[in-house]
């Protein structure tokens, strides 16, 4: 029950490590309700799986610890992939940022606009 996942392991490795822990406690003829395995699992997971912890509870859903424990890879495989899109894109972002935010840099142009200085030295020549 004091399980915690490792920082920096992988899901599955956890999951399998997990799932070999509550087979020993049913070798044991100790009888573990199903859901309740499965809270063990999530329960043993570090805040950022929260998402699917609330997402399988709200939903109630039913899956094997197996089924479980793939759901969570695929959560962790995803949220690897948004990691690293956030990553190029905050570097190219700096590049594309100024682009699209053109409304946003307009206001310096506009302050630009009326530093013409060439009209009123022009006019300062006259």
């Amino acid at each position: 029950m004091m399980a915690r996942m490792r920082d920096g392991a992988l899901i599955h490795e956890h999951g399998v490590k997990m799932i070999g822990l509550i087979e020993k406690l049913l070798s044991l003829d100790l009888v573990i309700p199903h859901e309740l395995s499965a809270d063990i699992i999530l329960l043993s997971l570090p805040s950022s799986f929260a998402n699917v912890m609330v997402n399988f509870n709200m939903n109630k859903l039913e899956a094997t610890l197996e089924e479980l424990v793939n759901m969570l890879a695929n959560y962790e495989a995803t949220m690897k992939k948004e990691k690293s899109i956030f990553l190029v894109g905050s570097s190219s972002g700096s590049k594309k940022g100024p682009k699209k935010k053109g409304k946003k840099h307009s206001a310096p142009m506009k302050k630009i606009k009326p530093n013409k200085k060439p009209s009123p030295t022009k006019l300062n020549q006259s």
